[in-house]
């Protein structure tokens, strides 16, 4: 039985081993489900949106590029297993290109 993403209404596991182009391996699933429940955490923070829950059109409508954000997310830090780099508090450049449109601001 295979591992199951607890955030699998946004990104799945078969969709960051796609993006990854891991093949069908399941020897790293375990890994891959803690990036992408971090990675979705991280950009729900960074946005304020709930792209889990939320169903408004504005959230499903954003839930795309949400995703993509995720999945570039995951591959960042597959690929990067150690922190490194003067800044860690900063997404890198593509993802906050994407998340911005989706930041909500609270006055």
């Amino acid at each position: 039985m295979g591992v199951i993403s607890p955030v699998a209404e946004l990104v799945t596991l078969s969709d960051v081993k796609t993006h990854l182009r891991l093949g069908s391996s399941s020897r790293e699933d375990a890994y891959l489900v803690i990036l992408i429940a971090a990675a979705v955490r991280a950009i729900e923070g960074a946005t304020g949106c709930d792209f889990v829950n939320d169903l408004s059109t504005t959230a499903v409508r954003d839930r795309a590029v949400a995703a993509q954000a995720v999945l570039l997310l995951v591959g960042q830090w597959y690929a990067n297993r150690e922190a490194a780099g003067q800044n860690l508090t900063e997404l890198p450049l593509a993802i906050t290109f994407l998340i911005a449109p989706l930041r909500k601001f609270v006055v």
